[in-house]
């Protein structure tokens, strides 16, 4: 039975190494794929990339204005499974329509991305599988100040982190005040740490 299924974790918990690791998997097995990552996510344009196996898998680039491309793709070349990178930038409706590759055409989705914002608000894209995923599992991670289970992704920009600003800034793109922010991951405790300073 095809599921949705939606793996999370924070920055730096090796979701994009754990989906081309999948899509090595089915592949050797003579499975076919098909891998969808949003527009949104500039740094490796049309690839899924991974710092932690320095491999990196073709992907199509989803826009957020064109409804139903990727039930049309998936219904065109039927593979056994979709893979989504950085799911957590999908509207409403393209999660919808995920819904739809598995319930209408019987393919598993498994799909990948944050759960929260820096701000520590759930991204859309997630909010949306929340409610509509068959299965959810959290890919774990450790926390950059404690050796707690990291939970919070923390922005910060000159040593302080931040709680304003664009909810989307890539890794090295700049913000809106000309700098470069670092994320961290960081243990609720360590989050709430930081935000009190």
């Amino acid at each position: 039975m095809a599921k949705l299924i939606f793996r999370y974790g924070s920055m730096n918990a090796s979701k994009s190494a754990n989906l081309i690791m999948d899509w090595y998997n089915h592949k050797s097995n003579d499975k076919s794929v098909l891998v969808f990552k949003p527009v949104t996510d500039t740094r490796d344009y049309g690839y899924v990339t991974s710092r932690a196996i320095e491999t990196k898998i073709p992907a199509s680039l989803i826009t957020p204005d064109i409804e139903g491309i990727m039930f049309a793709m998936t219904k065109t070349f039927m593979p056994r499974i979709v893979f989504v990178d950085e799911v957590q930038f999908f509207t409403t409706k393209q999660i919808d329509e995920l819904s739809s590759v598995v319930d209408e055409l019987g393919v598993t989705v498994i799909a990948y991305g944050l759960m929260t914002t820096f701000k520590g608000e759930l991204f859309e894209g997630s909010k949306r599988l929340v409610e509509r995923a068959d299965v959810i599992e959290r890919i774990r991670s450790e926390c950059t100040e404690c050796s707690n289970e990291g939970v919070m992704n923390g922005r910060f920009v000159n040593g302080v982190m931040q709680t304003e600003g664009k909810t989307v800034v890539m890794g090295k793109e700049k913000d809106e005040d000309k700098h470069i922010p670092v994320y961290k991951v960081l243990c609720r405790k360590c989050y709430e740490k930081e935000m009190s300073k």
